[in-house]
């Protein structure tokens, strides 16, 4: 009930809940005991959100090529991640309001309000367009919009018939875009801009695209070397990991497609994506995702000097657990309700379109 299966993508909800738990860590500096290279790894942790955008663009060729139009995909996909996304934002939102919790970060660096407009801004998925709104409620609310985006944006490309020179070509074309969108926010707009604009991530998601459309020519292809691509993949993962050099996020994405790319279930191994503790995070991750600082701020305001005198580990372990527990409540009684719902509404929609009945 609790476990999402996808048959021989198991793999990617493992992938998920690795992100997830990426994410938990920056934000309890898990590994900072563990000297200089401890630390990297815990900063390194923000670059789960680009494992989950190249994940997020294979899951969109996958589900909008199977839809086989906009309509039904795209009901599927917004019922997968809006109602959760609205209750976290109104809990949020709340607290903030009535004062039991402060202003976050973003809040204060741009002298926002918890007012009309910002909730306004989160719930039509817009904030990510103005800077001063765009993560000042959850502390990591900035990346759906950015889903959002790319769940309407994303199949228009997907639309075509691509070869492989033209996939290459549209990934490239991104990437400018994305360079261009950051050096337009150091010029003009204000400070982390760039960082919430949709357009800065456009290469993650096609990159997760053009995985799909790899893999399914590949899985046949007895020639396609794919454990040498998959051991290279985690080599790559592992040393954006625990090195500096400017490129994680990129190397980090890079990884992520090379695993999704040449991974394959042999029969008879144990394979450490496709466990069950694995897919069981991974099945929840957005829950995790979203109300893990909730989970700190509770044990901040409960336990007060008792937490922050824990070790990084010990509050990595302490917030994943409890995260955990809060997101399976959550996910049994938002998320999979609103999904099945999201499932009826896109089959209904696709059995009453002409020539689908």
């Amino acid at each position: 009930m609790l476990l999402r299966h996808y048959g021989d993508t198991d793999f990617i909800t493992g992938l998920r809940a690795i992100a997830a738990l990426m994410v938990v860590a920056v934000h309890t500096r898990a590994f900072d005991g563990f000297g200089w290279i401890g630390e990297i790894a815990s900063d390194n942790g923000k670059y789960g959100v680009q494992i989950f955008f190249v994940i997020s663009g294979y899951t969109i060729a996958a589900t909008y090529l199977k839809a086989g139009s906009f309509a039904p995909y795209f009901i599927r996909r917004l019922m997968r991640i809006a109602p959760l996304y609205y209750l976290a934002v109104l809990v949020f939102f709340t607290l903030i309001v009535s004062g039991v919790m402060g202003a976050p970060y973003f809040m204060q660096l741009y002298d926002s309000k918890p007012d009309g407009y910002n909730l306004f801004m989160h719930l039509s998925f817009l904030s990510a367009w103005d800077a001063r709104v765009a993560n000042s409620l959850i502390g990591v609310e900035w990346t759906i919009p950015v889903e959002i985006f790319w769940y309407a944006a994303l199949p228009c490309l997907l639309a075509y018939r691509l070869t492989p020179r033209s996939f290459a070509k549209v990934f490239f074309l991104l990437l400018l875009l994305s360079g261009a969108s950051r050096a337009i926010g150091e010029l003009w707009l204000p400070k982390h801009a760039a960082h919430f604009m949709p357009i800065t991530y456009g290469a993650y998601f096609f990159l997760g695209a053009w995985c799909h459309h790899i893999r399914d020519s590949r899985l046949s292809d007895a020639s396609f070397a794919w454990r040498k691509w998959l051991l290279a993949g985690y080599l790559i993962f592992a040393m954006a990991l625990i090195t500096d050099t400017g490129f994680s996020a990129a190397l980090m994405a890079v990884a992520t497609a090379m695993i999704i790319v040449s991974y394959r279930v042999r029969a008879g191994r144990v394979q450490l994506l496709r466990s069950k503790g694995f897919v069981l995070i991974g099945s929840i991750s957005y829950s995790i995702y979203l109300w893990h600082l909730l989970v700190v701020f509770l044990f901040v305001m409960v336990l007060g000097n008792t937490y922050t005198e824990w070790s990084g580990l010990v509050k990595f372990a302490t917030v994943s657990t409890a995260t955990i527990l809060l997101s399976i409540v959550t996910y049994l009684v938002v998320e999979r309700p609103t999904n099945l719902l999201g499932r009826h509404l896109s089959q209904r929609f696709e059995a009453g379109q002409p020539g689908r009945a």
